[in-house]
């Protein structure tokens, strides 16, 4: 009887033995500012655990919990798992389970777009561990501590255990290598200055091991410094820019673009607009010219005459009997009217040195004193005026000279009328170095019918001038 209960009491150790289950320990290491990009009203977990604990999921509400991506990253493997989230999903149990442990299970109360980071462990895998995963174990936690060095001295002396994954093991070895010499690298140009590089290998520190605190911070202090530089670079190009030393700004602009900064589309702008400036200049693209037309000999022309592309002008000629309308010094019986012509349009090369210009055009007259039928007189006090001019309103006595007409009748005889032609004009200009000539005509179709022979069909213009 006493060997039955013997045995069965040796039986029930075995058995408790056999079924005995490794636990997990689970700890939150979200970051303040973690954000799920997604289109819907998701959220995600992550879930770092280490790559010898494979993970398995499965959720309360949800028909699936499969991670949507798994990756390794150091010695970890991590799961990313995206849930949708409202108030039906209030509640909801996430079971983490893997072969050799007891199950968890985690309360998930979600947000829209948040990101839930967890690190999943065993906490007694190094008791009893045996030597290779004793120092394997100690070597990743130093790891995850940043002590490179020591983690390093860990698996060097893993190499001599026995029970040693000689595969495993050089492959952590070349891992904290990777990390030794991307830090280094880091810290030597962030010594120079040179943030961009800098931040690439602190970047690939943390790709492999994400619990460096240094590397982050150094990461981020890279990209602030970075921005600063970028952002006192394009600031002074732009000051050079405004005030036209091109050369300084060019010199900035192209550093800019070289360290790929954030304003690097618009310095490529810049130098676009930069070199187009000086090839006009070299080709003396801008061409300045004093136009004469009959009646009105002061005029002027200004235009961009480019070598590889159309460019623009713009032409406006008047006569000195304009001042004397803005003075109110005209009136009926003048011989000359005020006129004023204004045109713009486009300018195309033929063949160097010749372009040809073209455009829209606006020619305005001006005539004074009351009329019938909207006529005219050519020079007015001539018999031939005599049945067009409204006399009530001029006065009876036309044949007093003009300063010696009574008061009364003064509004009538200066009252000023306008007449407008469209003028569409066309031309060629021939430059040759920094001089240039240019010949326009210009064609006029006057608004009012009866005003056409007092506006004219059409008139001709010479222009002399620099180009430059």
């Amino acid at each position: 009887m006493k060997i039955k209960i013997i045995l069965s009491a040796c039986l029930f150790l075995m058995g408790s033995m056999a079924f005995a289950q490794n636990v997990f320990e689970v700890k939150d290491i979200s970051q303040p500012n973690d954000v799920y990009s997604s289109a819907d009203d998701e959220a995600a977990l992550l879930i770092r655990c280490h790559q010898s604990i494979p993970l398995s999921f499965s959720s309360s509400m949800d028909k699936s919990a499969d991670p949507f991506r798994t990756e390794i990253q150091g010695s970890d493997s991590v799961y990313y798992i995206a849930f949708p989230t409202g108030n039906r999903y209030r509640g909801r149990e996430l079971t983490i389970s893997s072969p050799g442990y007891s199950s968890i299970v985690i309360q998930l109360d979600l947000q829209p777009k948040q990101l839930l980071s967890l690190q999943v462990t065993d906490p007694n895998a190094l008791v009893d561990a045996g030597c290779y995963r004793g120092h394997r174990n100690r070597g990743v936690e130093e790891i995850k501590k940043s002590n490179y060095e020591e983690a390093r001295n860990q698996f060097v002396v893993a190499r001599e255990c026995s029970d040693c994954d000689q595969e495993e093991n050089e492959s952590n070895i070349a891992l904290v290598d990777s990390l030794i010499l991307y830090r280094q690298k880091g810290d030597e140009a962030f010594k120079l200055l040179d943030y961009v590089t800098a931040g690439k290998y602190y970047s690939n520190i943390l790709a492999l091991n994400a619990y460096d605190t240094y590397a982050s911070n150094r990461n981020t202090l890279c990209v602030q410094n970075f921005s600063e530089e970028c952002s006192s670079l394009f600031t002074r190009a732009e000051y050079y820019y405004t005030e036209k030393e091109y050369d300084k700004a060019k010199e900035l602009y192209e550093k800019v673009v070289e360290k790929e900064c954030r304003n690097m589309t618009m310095a490529i702008d810049r130098l676009n607009s930069i070199n187009t400036l000086a090839r006009a200049k070299q080709d003396h693209s801008r061409v300045f010219t004093y136009e004469y037309r009959k009646d009105v000999p002061i005029g002027f022309s200004y235009g961009k005459y480019n070598m590889h592309k159309a460019g623009g002008f713009f032409q406006m000629d008047f006569n000195s009997i304009v001042f004397d309308a803005a003075r109110s010094d005209c009136m009926y019986g003048d011989e000359k009217f005020p006129e004023l012509n204004m045109s713009f349009g486009w300018t195309v090369k033929i063949a160097n040195p010749v372009w040809i210009h073209f455009g829209p055009g606006f020619t305005g007259k001006m005539y004074y004193g009351t009329y019938l039928s909207k006529k005219y007189p050519k020079t007015g006090y001539g018999e031939k005026e005599w049945d067009l001019l409204d006399k009530k309103e001029m006065g009876d006595d036309l044949k007093t000279p003009r300063d010696e007409a009574p008061e009364d009748y003064k509004d009538a005889w200066t009252k000023a009328n306008f007449a407008f032609a469209v003028s569409p004009v066309i031309g060629i200009t021939a430059k040759y170095s920094y001089f240039a000539l240019r010949i326009t005509y210009q064609y006029r179709w006057s608004v009012q019918k009866d005003l056409k022979d007092f506006m004219g069909d059409s008139r001709l213009s010479v222009g002399v001038g620099v180009a430059f």
